[in-house]
């Protein structure tokens, strides 16, 4: 992953996890919740300073978490007790174990040229008709913010083909074109995809 992101990253997590954190679980992330069995294994990828994988814990789902930031992997284990571990979205390699995939405003952080890699990455981790959450900052080409974090964007027609190339069933898209504010303070459309392994 971009290193100046990660610098970021590793500098704010606490002031990240507290401009991010909260207690209840938000409409996507019950969505997601409930979409998975009862003890169902998830991977929270890019998993932040850890609070969705508390929540889901707290759910009763089994949750392995990553992260690329090493402090965001510290802030999940003592703040959260979530055991994540640090790790690039590219060292993802497990086969056929998970019920659940959780990749919300994560995989945006990687170039354009590796989503395709990475979701099939995701689709062989994911049980058959395992579940995909992915969110994502709709827009076009690859930049920086102020923060020096670099974004990829994408069109929904982009990632829908991107992910049935991976091999996924599209299941749900919501765009959200009036956006939600960034920490940056600027208002920025987005889309949330689920799909089926």
């Amino acid at each position: 992953m971009d290193k100046e992101t990660i610098k970021y990253y590793e500098m704010s997590a606490q002031s990240y996890l507290d401009k991010v954190c909260n207690i209840n679980p938000d409409s996507d992330l019950l969505s997601f919740i409930k979409s998975i069995k009862a003890g169902g294994l998830i991977l929270d990828l890019g998993c932040g300073p850890g609070h969705s994988s508390a929540m889901m814990q707290a759910a009763g789902l089994n949750v392995h978490a990553s992260d690329g930031s090493q402090e965001m992997v510290k802030l999940a284990n003592e703040i959260f007790n979530v055991q994540a571990v640090k790790a690039d979205f590219n060292e993802l390699s497990d086969i056929n174990l998970y019920d659940g995939v959780w990749a919300n405003f994560s995989l945006l952080h990687a170039p354009r040229s590796e989503m395709l890699p990475n979701l099939i990455r995701i689709h062989r981790a994911l049980k058959k008709k395992g579940y995909l959450h992915l969110g994502l900052k709709i827009g076009q080409g690859e930049k920086r913010d102020t923060l020096g974090r670099k974004y990829t964007y994408y069109q929904p027609e982009e990632i829908n083909s991107l992910l049935i190339s991976a091999g996924f069933t599209i299941n749900t898209q919501r765009l959200d074109m009036d956006g939600t504010v960034s920490m940056t303070g600027a208002i920025e459309p987005f889309m949330i995809v689920t799909a089926y392994a």
